[in-house]
Protein backbone atom coordinates (compact mmCIF):
# COMPACT_ATOMS: atom_id res chain seq x y z
CA UNK A 1 0.00 0.00 0.00
CA UNK A 2 0.94 3.83 -1.13
CA UNK A 3 2.09 5.81 1.99
CA UNK A 4 1.60 9.63 1.33
CA UNK A 5 5.25 9.94 1.11
CA UNK A 6 5.24 7.55 -1.81
CA UNK A 7 2.91 9.96 -3.19
CA UNK A 8 4.79 13.07 -2.30
CA UNK A 9 7.62 11.66 -4.09
CA UNK A 10 5.98 10.83 -6.86
CA UNK A 11 4.57 13.83 -7.57
CA UNK A 12 8.48 15.11 -7.35
CA UNK A 13 9.37 13.02 -9.54
CA UNK A 14 6.77 13.97 -11.87
CA UNK A 15 7.96 17.53 -11.25
CA UNK A 16 11.15 17.08 -11.95
CA UNK A 17 10.61 15.24 -15.53
CA UNK A 18 8.44 17.63 -16.79
CA UNK A 19 10.88 20.57 -15.99
CA UNK A 20 13.67 18.61 -17.64
CA UNK A 21 11.56 18.18 -20.16
CA UNK A 22 10.97 21.57 -21.03
CA UNK A 23 14.78 22.35 -20.71
CA UNK A 24 15.69 20.10 -22.81
CA UNK A 25 13.65 20.07 -25.61
CA UNK A 26 14.90 24.02 -25.78
CA UNK A 27 17.68 22.58 -28.05
CA UNK A 28 15.32 20.90 -30.69
CA UNK A 29 15.68 23.04 -33.71
CA UNK A 30 12.24 22.28 -35.22
CA UNK A 31 8.86 23.93 -33.30
CA UNK A 32 7.17 21.38 -34.11
CA UNK A 33 9.66 18.50 -32.41
CA UNK A 34 9.55 20.63 -28.98
CA UNK A 35 6.14 21.16 -28.83
CA UNK A 36 5.51 17.28 -29.33
CA UNK A 37 7.75 15.80 -27.01
CA UNK A 38 6.45 18.67 -24.26
CA UNK A 39 2.98 17.60 -25.43
CA UNK A 40 3.79 13.57 -24.66
CA UNK A 41 5.41 14.74 -21.25
CA UNK A 42 2.36 15.87 -20.52
CA UNK A 43 0.15 12.80 -21.39
CA UNK A 44 2.74 10.65 -19.66
CA UNK A 45 2.21 12.00 -16.44
CA UNK A 46 -1.50 12.99 -16.69
CA UNK A 47 -2.23 9.29 -17.42
CA UNK A 48 -1.04 8.48 -13.64
CA UNK A 49 -3.39 10.54 -12.47
CA UNK A 50 -6.50 8.93 -14.10
CA UNK A 51 -7.96 5.54 -13.11
CA UNK A 52 -11.10 5.77 -14.62
CA UNK A 53 -12.56 4.21 -17.38
CA UNK A 54 -10.31 6.83 -20.25
CA UNK A 55 -8.25 6.60 -22.74
CA UNK A 56 -5.87 9.23 -23.46
CA UNK A 57 -5.35 10.37 -27.22
CA UNK A 58 -2.43 12.94 -28.55
CA UNK A 59 -3.63 15.92 -30.88
CA UNK A 60 -7.35 13.96 -31.19
CA UNK A 61 -9.46 15.96 -34.04
CA UNK A 62 -12.95 16.06 -32.62
CA UNK A 63 -15.55 16.27 -35.54
CA UNK A 64 -19.04 15.41 -35.58
CA UNK A 65 -19.79 11.97 -36.98
CA UNK A 66 -23.25 12.76 -37.67
CA UNK A 67 -23.19 16.36 -39.43
CA UNK A 68 -19.01 16.29 -39.85
CA UNK A 69 -18.74 20.17 -37.60
CA UNK A 70 -15.36 20.18 -36.77
CA UNK A 71 -14.38 21.57 -33.65
CA UNK A 72 -10.38 21.78 -33.67
CA UNK A 73 -7.34 19.77 -32.71
CA UNK A 74 -6.92 18.62 -28.66
CA UNK A 75 -3.76 18.48 -27.32
CA UNK A 76 -4.63 15.62 -25.13
CA UNK A 77 -8.66 13.98 -24.56
CA UNK A 78 -9.51 11.88 -22.34
CA UNK A 79 -11.92 10.14 -24.01
CA UNK A 80 -14.30 6.94 -23.31
CA UNK A 81 -13.30 4.09 -25.66
CA UNK A 82 -16.57 2.57 -25.49
CA UNK A 83 -18.63 5.25 -27.36
CA UNK A 84 -18.12 5.30 -31.19
CA UNK A 85 -16.59 6.32 -33.25
CA UNK A 86 -12.85 6.59 -33.11
CA UNK A 87 -11.07 6.50 -36.30
CA UNK A 88 -7.49 5.73 -35.25
CA UNK A 89 -4.81 6.86 -38.37
CA UNK A 90 -2.21 4.15 -38.81
CA UNK A 91 0.83 6.45 -39.29
CA UNK A 92 0.85 7.90 -35.93
CA UNK A 93 -1.68 7.25 -33.64
CA UNK A 94 -3.86 10.30 -34.03
CA UNK A 95 -7.17 9.97 -33.83
CA UNK A 96 -10.22 11.96 -35.14
CA UNK A 97 -13.38 11.26 -32.13
CA UNK A 98 -16.92 12.61 -32.20
CA UNK A 99 -17.59 14.59 -29.19
CA UNK A 100 -19.90 12.53 -27.56
CA UNK A 101 -17.20 10.34 -26.49
CA UNK A 102 -14.86 13.07 -25.37
CA UNK A 103 -14.50 13.76 -21.40
CA UNK A 104 -11.95 16.28 -20.83
CA UNK A 105 -9.32 18.40 -22.85
CA UNK A 106 -6.44 19.77 -22.32
CA UNK A 107 -4.19 21.85 -24.37
CA UNK A 108 -0.90 21.77 -23.60
CA UNK A 109 1.50 25.38 -23.85
CA UNK A 110 5.47 26.04 -23.36
CA UNK A 111 5.24 29.39 -22.00
CA UNK A 112 1.94 31.82 -21.77
CA UNK A 113 0.97 34.64 -22.58
CA UNK A 114 -2.15 36.78 -22.99
CA UNK A 115 -2.29 36.31 -26.56
CA UNK A 116 -1.32 32.63 -26.09
CA UNK A 117 -3.42 31.54 -23.18
CA UNK A 118 -6.39 33.04 -24.97
CA UNK A 119 -6.36 31.18 -27.72
CA UNK A 120 -5.60 27.80 -25.68
CA UNK A 121 -8.61 29.15 -23.77
CA UNK A 122 -11.04 29.51 -27.23
CA UNK A 123 -9.79 25.84 -28.39
CA UNK A 124 -11.14 24.43 -24.81
CA UNK A 125 -14.28 26.51 -25.36
CA UNK A 126 -15.36 24.95 -29.22
CA UNK A 127 -14.93 21.43 -27.62
CA UNK A 128 -16.65 22.26 -24.54
CA UNK A 129 -20.11 23.50 -26.08
CA UNK A 130 -19.82 20.61 -29.22
CA UNK A 131 -23.35 19.38 -29.01
CA UNK A 132 -23.41 15.53 -28.04
CA UNK A 133 -26.11 14.48 -30.19
CA UNK A 134 -25.61 10.80 -28.87
CA UNK A 135 -28.39 11.13 -26.05
CA UNK A 136 -29.28 8.59 -23.33
CA UNK A 137 -32.36 6.30 -23.68
CA UNK A 138 -33.17 7.44 -19.89
CA UNK A 139 -33.10 10.91 -18.95
CA UNK A 140 -32.44 10.16 -15.27
CA UNK A 141 -28.99 12.79 -14.67
CA UNK A 142 -29.21 16.52 -13.96
CA UNK A 143 -26.73 18.44 -14.81
CA UNK A 144 -26.46 21.99 -13.52
CA UNK A 145 -25.52 24.70 -16.16
CA UNK A 146 -25.80 28.87 -16.34
CA UNK A 147 -28.71 27.62 -19.28
CA UNK A 148 -30.76 25.27 -17.13
CA UNK A 149 -30.54 21.03 -16.34
CA UNK A 150 -28.53 19.40 -19.00
CA UNK A 151 -29.18 15.46 -19.32
CA UNK A 152 -25.63 14.67 -19.70
CA UNK A 153 -21.75 15.52 -18.29
CA UNK A 154 -20.59 18.18 -20.35
CA UNK A 155 -17.00 18.02 -21.57
CA UNK A 156 -14.72 19.19 -19.44
CA UNK A 157 -11.21 21.02 -20.17
CA UNK A 158 -8.25 22.94 -19.51
CA UNK A 159 -4.67 24.86 -19.90
CA UNK A 160 -1.32 23.17 -18.92
CA UNK A 161 1.46 25.60 -19.69
CA UNK A 162 4.88 24.93 -18.71
CA UNK A 163 5.73 28.58 -18.03
CA UNK A 164 4.12 32.11 -17.77
CA UNK A 165 5.72 35.41 -19.27
CA UNK A 166 4.29 36.74 -15.88
CA UNK A 167 5.11 35.41 -12.54
CA UNK A 168 2.47 36.97 -10.90
CA UNK A 169 -0.89 35.34 -10.23
CA UNK A 170 -2.95 38.81 -10.32
CA UNK A 171 -1.70 39.16 -13.78
CA UNK A 172 -2.03 35.97 -14.90
CA UNK A 173 -5.61 36.42 -13.10
CA UNK A 174 -6.50 39.16 -15.36
CA UNK A 175 -5.73 37.62 -18.43
CA UNK A 176 -8.29 34.72 -17.53
CA UNK A 177 -11.12 36.97 -16.21
CA UNK A 178 -10.33 38.95 -19.23
CA UNK A 179 -11.20 36.18 -21.86
CA UNK A 180 -13.77 34.82 -20.35
CA UNK A 181 -15.81 38.02 -19.48
CA UNK A 182 -19.16 38.09 -21.74
CA UNK A 183 -18.70 34.48 -22.32
CA UNK A 184 -21.02 31.94 -20.80
CA UNK A 185 -19.52 29.63 -18.27
CA UNK A 186 -20.06 26.33 -20.57
CA UNK A 187 -16.98 28.31 -22.44
CA UNK A 188 -14.68 29.02 -19.67
CA UNK A 189 -11.80 26.55 -19.24
CA UNK A 190 -12.10 24.75 -15.61
CA UNK A 191 -8.96 25.12 -14.90
CA UNK A 192 -5.44 26.58 -16.09
CA UNK A 193 -2.38 24.74 -14.74
CA UNK A 194 1.11 26.67 -15.08
CA UNK A 195 4.23 24.79 -13.50
CA UNK A 196 5.82 27.46 -12.54
CA UNK A 197 3.40 29.40 -10.92
CA UNK A 198 0.30 27.31 -9.61
CA UNK A 199 -3.09 26.31 -10.60
CA UNK A 200 -5.95 28.12 -11.27
CA UNK A 201 -9.76 27.50 -11.00
CA UNK A 202 -13.08 28.64 -9.72
CA UNK A 203 -14.84 29.60 -6.31
CA UNK A 204 -17.86 30.11 -4.48
CA UNK A 205 -17.38 34.23 -3.82
CA UNK A 206 -19.78 34.06 -0.82
CA UNK A 207 -18.23 30.38 0.79
CA UNK A 208 -14.38 30.22 -0.87
CA UNK A 209 -15.06 26.82 -1.87
CA UNK A 210 -13.59 25.37 -4.97
CA UNK A 211 -15.78 24.90 -8.19
CA UNK A 212 -14.73 22.40 -9.87
CA UNK A 213 -17.42 23.46 -12.62
CA UNK A 214 -18.23 27.21 -13.10
CA UNK A 215 -22.25 27.12 -13.51
CA UNK A 216 -23.94 30.29 -12.37
CA UNK A 217 -21.29 32.86 -13.83
CA UNK A 218 -21.21 34.04 -10.63
CA UNK A 219 -17.70 32.24 -9.94
CA UNK A 220 -14.32 33.98 -9.51
CA UNK A 221 -10.85 32.91 -10.27
CA UNK A 222 -8.55 31.67 -7.44
CA UNK A 223 -5.18 30.33 -7.75
CA UNK A 224 -3.40 27.85 -5.20
CA UNK A 225 0.51 29.48 -5.87
CA UNK A 226 2.75 27.04 -5.95
CA UNK A 227 5.47 27.04 -2.58
CA UNK A 228 7.23 24.14 -4.33
CA UNK A 229 7.61 23.06 -7.94
CA UNK A 230 5.37 19.57 -7.40
CA UNK A 231 2.13 21.61 -5.87
CA UNK A 232 0.45 22.42 -9.62
CA UNK A 233 0.49 18.74 -10.25
CA UNK A 234 -1.03 17.57 -6.85
CA UNK A 235 -3.81 20.01 -7.46
CA UNK A 236 -4.12 19.29 -11.37
CA UNK A 237 -4.58 15.55 -10.16
CA UNK A 238 -7.50 15.86 -7.49
CA UNK A 239 -8.84 18.65 -10.17
CA UNK A 240 -8.91 15.85 -12.62
CA UNK A 241 -10.11 13.35 -10.52
CA UNK A 242 -12.77 14.80 -9.37
CA UNK A 243 -13.95 15.89 -12.92
CA UNK A 244 -14.00 12.42 -13.61
CA UNK A 245 -16.08 11.66 -11.58
CA UNK A 246 -18.97 11.31 -13.30
CA UNK A 247 -17.66 9.64 -16.13
CA UNK A 248 -20.63 9.57 -18.38
CA UNK A 249 -21.18 10.43 -22.23
CA UNK A 250 -24.50 10.41 -23.72
CA UNK A 251 -25.91 6.51 -24.66
CA UNK A 252 -23.07 4.63 -22.40
CA UNK A 253 -24.43 3.33 -18.46
CA UNK A 254 -23.56 6.00 -15.54
CA UNK A 255 -20.94 5.44 -13.62
CA UNK A 256 -20.23 7.39 -10.52
CA UNK A 257 -16.68 6.85 -8.54
CA UNK A 258 -15.68 8.40 -5.65
CA UNK A 259 -13.45 11.41 -5.52
CA UNK A 260 -9.84 10.70 -5.63
CA UNK A 261 -8.46 11.29 -2.49
CA UNK A 262 -5.14 12.63 -1.72
CA UNK A 263 -3.34 11.78 1.61
CA UNK A 264 -3.47 14.30 4.18
CA UNK A 265 -0.97 16.92 4.73
CA UNK A 266 -0.12 16.52 0.88
CA UNK A 267 -0.04 20.62 0.06
CA UNK A 268 -1.52 22.22 -3.42
CA UNK A 269 0.06 25.33 -2.79
CA UNK A 270 -1.37 28.73 -1.12
CA UNK A 271 -4.80 29.41 -1.61
CA UNK A 272 -5.24 32.95 -3.21
CA UNK A 273 -8.34 34.29 -3.49
CA UNK A 274 -9.26 37.79 -5.28
CA UNK A 275 -10.60 40.94 -3.09
CA UNK A 276 -13.49 40.75 -1.04
CA UNK A 277 -13.21 36.37 -0.90
CA UNK A 278 -12.07 34.56 2.10
CA UNK A 279 -11.13 31.16 2.85
CA UNK A 280 -13.76 28.57 3.47
CA UNK A 281 -14.47 28.75 7.72
CA UNK A 282 -13.55 25.81 9.90
CA UNK A 283 -11.26 24.71 6.64
CA UNK A 284 -8.46 22.53 8.04
CA UNK A 285 -4.66 23.76 8.17
CA UNK A 286 -3.12 21.69 4.65
CA UNK A 287 -4.55 23.41 1.59
CA UNK A 288 -5.78 20.54 -0.06
CA UNK A 289 -8.55 20.89 -2.92
CA UNK A 290 -10.72 18.09 -0.90
CA UNK A 291 -10.65 20.28 1.69
CA UNK A 292 -11.53 23.79 0.31
CA UNK A 293 -14.10 21.24 -1.93
CA UNK A 294 -15.76 19.68 1.33
CA UNK A 295 -15.15 21.26 4.38
CA UNK A 296 -12.66 19.69 7.13
CA UNK A 297 -13.26 15.97 7.61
Amino acid sequence: MSTGMDVLDAFIQDAMFLKATFQETSTLKHPTDQGNEREHAVRTTVGKYIHRRAAIYKRAGVEDSSTGAWFHQQDVVLADPTVEPHRILNDDGRVYIDPSAVHTVIEVKSTVDSEVLSGAMQSIANVQTAPRRRQAEVHHLRFASSAGQLNYVPTSGGVFAYSSKSKRVRTVTRWIEGWCRDRTPEEWPKFVTIADLGHFMWCDPRSGNAAPWPTTGKEVLMCFQAAHPHHPLVALSTHLNYLSRLWWAPGTALQLGEVAEIPHGLRVGEAIYPSGVTAPRNSCQHACLDCQRFGPR
